[in-house]
């Protein structure tokens, strides 16, 4: 490498200072953030890329980290500038500021924290300015300001003081490097600082950047613009002609050959080795201003640079870049065609040519710059064509031949789409032309073409045209249908049928026609569709199945058999899979919004040069090179982990400690055990991939909650509420594409369960559970006996109550049995007493009947037969004669009666008590008196004599009186 470099040096020694020279034709993709996205200052000094890919900036406000989705801030404890930025293989990030250097590393939580190194220096050393470089080198950080260096090594710090003034500090090439401003360049060996031989001074130019360059050598550029490489011991200057007069205040190196350059008015220079500009990205460019004050490639060469208040990233390295014919009015670009080494780009504004290095595989490579072809502005150039070695234009203002940078009119007049070549066989004779008004047909001999004239035939305007084998063409409205054209034998005229949702198609609207694979199909809202001669109506098609469903609004078809296509925003291409028939859809979520919209145009020229028309020219694809870096798969960064409770916290800052396998992973001291009242989790996530590749789509899956993985989402925030205690482990993927997925990352966390749902309480509910079971199991049986108890205790009063029933009716029964037969005993008795009554009245009658017998003077015969009358006499008399004992008897049935009324009332005489017993008995006075043989009259006064001997009042009857007895 040494003889290498000695042998190319005087080449490039003779070669002029870093002169302009043509930027490449295709432009990377510029994107930049405004300091109100990035909430910092106005000016960035240094960037740098950890080992994860995080993006640390040193800025106006301190260090400002990006994780490809976020942006964090770090100010320094004195709150100053920061200038320069260092990080070691553990990724902690060295910082030196105004008065202030220390290191960034990932502390408790998983937070970024500051540690400041100020306090080992020296006390009498410890006031110092700015902190322009820190580089490391054998285990040692180097901290440069204007005075010193300071050496960190293992908890101490050695102060280098200057000769004159330190201006540089940098490491290349396993050597660090220092510049004093009258020493010049030196070397730090053996803990001191050497000075280099040859041209050390760099002619009192300040060094901006040190790096390797293949094997032993070291280049060096200045801030003013120098380049100077060191082979060996010896430092030459490179470039010895004039100097562009440029303030270059950082640089990177992207290859062995190639490094980018800021400067203060030109933007971003990307050099080669010699010094030759390859490429200047400015505010032309896509640049927020010409003022870079930083520059960095990351791990995906990518450009990053700061500038006045913004940070800005240019995909350099990107496999697609713009093709802007005019920087200073962008036009639309609606058709592209390479064309004997030009590359030719129809717009909005006319047609633009640039050269072509056919040999350089990648066009976006080659340098040069676009020209306008005169003749064709002044309206919109629809469409380019290559038709019998000509290159035909389809303008506004009619048909136009480009050749040697003009536009030759061909035919004026109507503004003409799109040309279709009626015959496959060259030359091509006739030309079928689409215009806004109806049909044209061009003509051609003899090497030139020329308009036949108008087709007669229904006026519309055809803008897609293709013919089928049997000579049909079809042509498509995007608002009305889809015509089939049938022209006449003598090509004068032309007529139609139009097709619509009632012939098979899903709509009569956004219908448009292609010719793929030398077929004739239809693309739709609803998929790709095809034509049935035989019923005269469209279905879907069974070869394209796999755009079933996709609105597709344009179709284009490569050498390879790929598919291109452009489906609402989205621009795609289907291709085939493991070489089969199969086809595989991929989308390019870079350019999605960026095509040209309504007027969609792909020229796939080959694997390595796609161009899609743009909004700001064309959009070129390198499709290969594409392929190749879609398929690694991306990176996945948790940047933080909020929780809400009574107060917002921050568990987790992005920083996870690394593992005993070199991985960043959570450690089981870094699980949090949070109190449950945070329930209210806010995970935020991105990916290291910056610039166009910053296209990325998530998934994530709650373990604990989550049943599943989430649908892929462009999301890069998640939010979960009224989580229960427990343990949970979000987990995180992302992928570019469906074949490429990132390793899932992890993060776990446990709720605690509240004091009630602690290991203690539940213990404690078990226990209580066990002593109230037995209190129950205790009381329970307890109430089971006393229940059987009462039971039997009422089953005996049931028992006793029963039998009182029982003996209650037994009672009732004997009662009303007594009752019966008292009644019947009283009315045997009152009839007893009756008939008794009778049979003594009758004892008397017959009495006095033998008294009066006896009286009569009878004769001997009849005296006789008077004794025998006497004698029956004598026995009915002797068995009614004894009152005594019916009075008795009488006594017996009515509880004493007679004999009570007798000692209550002595002078009562038996005839007395015989009319009182027939009172008793309720006999009326009639009645008495029949018994008596006396008139009623008699009985009258006998019941008055009685009231008087019984002494009774005018108002108690002498019935009443009796009863009372």
């Amino acid at each position: 490498m040494k003889l290498t470099l000695w042998i190319i040096f005087p080449l490039l020694s003779m070669l002029p200072g870093h002169a302009f020279g043509q930027n490449t034709l295709g432009f990377p993709l510029v994107h930049h953030y405004d300091k109100t996205v990035f909430q910092g200052g106005s000016r960035t000094w240094d960037i740098k890329q950890d080992s994860r890919g995080i993006l640390y900036f040193a800025n106006n406000e301190g260090l400002i980290t990006f994780d490809g989705s976020h942006w964090k801030q770090y100010p320094l404890p004195n709150h100053t500038i920061l200038r320069s930025l260092y990080i070691d293989e553990q990724d902690r990030i060295f910082a030196g500021g105004q008065g202030e250097f220390g290191y960034f590393e990932g502390g408790a939580g998983g937070a970024l924290h500051y540690t400041s190194l100020t306090a080992l220096i020296p006390l009498h050393k410890r006031k110092f300015a700015d902190v322009w470089n820190t580089a490391a080198h054998g285990g040692s950080v180097f901290f440069r300001t204007s005075d010193r260096i300071f050496e960190f090594t293992e908890g101490r710090i050695v102060v280098h003081p200057a000769t004159t003034e330190w201006r540089f500090l940098g490491y290349a090439e396993g050597r660090l490097f220092a510049q004093d401003r009258e020493g010049g360049l030196l070397e730090f060996n053996g803990g001191s600082w050497s000075t280099l031989q040859g041209d050390n001074k760099m002619e009192g130019a300040a060094v901006a950047k040190a790096f390797s360059i293949g094997k032993d050598s070291v280049f060096f550029a200045t801030i003013s613009n120098g380049t100077y490489l060191l082979a060996g011991s010896t430092l030459r200057r490179m470039d010895k002609g004039p100097r562009e007069d440029l303030y270059t205040p950082s640089l990177s190196k992207l290859s062995d050959s190639t490094y980018a350059v800021a400067t203060s008015t030109a933007g971003c220079l990307v050099r080669d080795i010699r010094g030759r500009v390859i490429q200047r990205i400015a505010h032309a460019e896509g640049l927020p201003n010409n003022n870079v004050s930083a520059v960095f490639a990351d791990a995906d060469q990518n450009i990053w640079v700061g500038v006045d208040n913004a940070i800005a990233v240019i995909s350099y390295n990107s496999s697609l870049k713009y093709f802007r014919p005019n920087l200073e009015n962008d036009v639309t670009g609606f058709s592209t065609r390479v064309f004997e080494e030009n590359l030719y780009v129809s717009s909005s504004n006319g047609v633009y040519q640039a050269p072509l290095k056919l040999s350089e595989a990648d066009h976006s490579f080659c340098q040069g710059s676009f020209s306008l072809v005169a003749g064709s502005d002044r309206g919109e150039a629809w469409r380019l064509e290559q038709i019998n070695g000509q290159l035909l234009l389809a303008h506004n203002s009619g048909i136009f031949r480009i050749r040697n940078g003009i536009a030759e009119p061909v035919a004026m007049g109507m503004g003409s789409w799109i040309f279709l070549p009626l015959s496959s066989a060259l030359p091509v004779a006739q030309t079928l032309v689409g215009t806004y008004q109806g049909l044209d047909m061009l003509s051609y001999a003899n090497g030139r073409f020329w308009n036949s004239g108008t087709l007669s035939g229904p006026a519309d305007s055809y803008r897609f045209l293709e013919q089928e084998e049997n000579g049909d063409i079809w042509a498509a409205h995007p608002y009305r249908g889809i015509y089939r054209l049938r022209i006449s034998a003598d090509n004068m005229k032309y007529d139609v049928r139009l097709f619509t949702n009632d012939d098979g198609l899903p709509s009569p609207f956004q219908n448009y026609v292609f010719k793929i694979n030398d077929s004739i199909v239809f693309a739709t809202e609803a998929g790709v569709y095809e034509f049935d001669s035989a019923t005269q109506r469209f279905s879907p098609s069974p070869t394209f199945a796999h755009f079933h469903g996709i609105p597709i609004k344009y179709l284009r078809d490569d050498a390879d058999g790929n598919v291109w296509f452009c489906s609402g925003k989205k621009v795609g291409v289907a291709r085939h899979a493991d070489g089969g028939a199969r086809h595989e859809i991929n989308y390019f979520p870079e350019i999605e919004g960026l095509h040209t919209s309504g007027f969609e145009n792909i020229y796939p020229y080959d694997r390595h040069n796609i161009y899609i028309g743009s909004e700001k020219g064309i959009i070129h694809i390198n499709y290969e090179k594409y392929k190749r870096s879609s398929s690694s798969p991306p990176k996945v960064l948790l940047s933080s982990v909020k929780t809400a409770g009574k107060k917002d916290s921050t568990i987790f800052g992005g920083y996870f400690a690394k593992s005993s396998t070199n991985m960043y992973e959570q450690s089981s001291s870094q699980i949090p055990k949070l109190h449950p009242a945070f329930d209210s989790y806010h995970f935020v996530y991105g990916s290291p991939s910056y610039g166009i590749s910053n296209h990325v789509t998530y998934s994530y899956r709650l373990e604990g909650y989550d049943t599943d993985w989430s649908p892929w989402s462009t999301a890069t925030e998640k939010h979960y509420t009224n989580l229960p205690s427990g343990t949970y482990t979000f987990k995180l993927k992302a992928r570019k594409n469906p074949i490429s997925e990132s390793e899932i990352i992890a993060y776990t966390f446990v709720i605690n369960p509240p004091w009630y749902k602690t290991v203690w309480a539940m213990l404690s509910y078990f226990a209580a559970s066990l002593a109230g079971i037995y209190l129950l199991v205790k009381w329970q049986k307890k109430a089971w006996r006393n229940q059987q108890l009462k039971y039997e205790r009422q089953l005996a009063q049931m028992r006793y109550i029963h039998q009182l029933e029982i003996e209650k009716n037994e009672k009732e029964i004997v009662k009303l049995q007594n009752e019966k037969l008292e009644n019947e005993v009283l009315t045997k008795t009152k009839e007893l007493a009756s008939a008794s009554m009778h049979l003594m009245e009758n004892s008397g009658a017959l009495s006095k009947l033998r008294v009066e017998l006896a009286k009569l003077n009878l004769s001997t015969e009849d005296e006789s037969e008077l004794k025998r009358i006497t004698s029956l006499l004598k026995d009915v008399e002797r068995n009614t004669a004894n009152w005594d004992q019916f009075a008795s008897y009488f006594d017996e049935l009515n509880d004493g009666f007679l004999n009570r009324l007798k000692a209550t009332h002595p002078a009562l005489s038996r005839n007395d008590l015989k009319v009182c017993a027939y009172l008793r008995l309720g006999f009326s006075s009639k009645q008495i008196a029949q018994l008596q043989n006396i008139s009623v009259r008699g009985i009258e006064i006998h019941r008055y004599r009685l009231r008087k001997k019984l002494s009774l009042h005018t108002e108690l009857s002498l019935n009443e009186y009796l009863t009372t007895i």
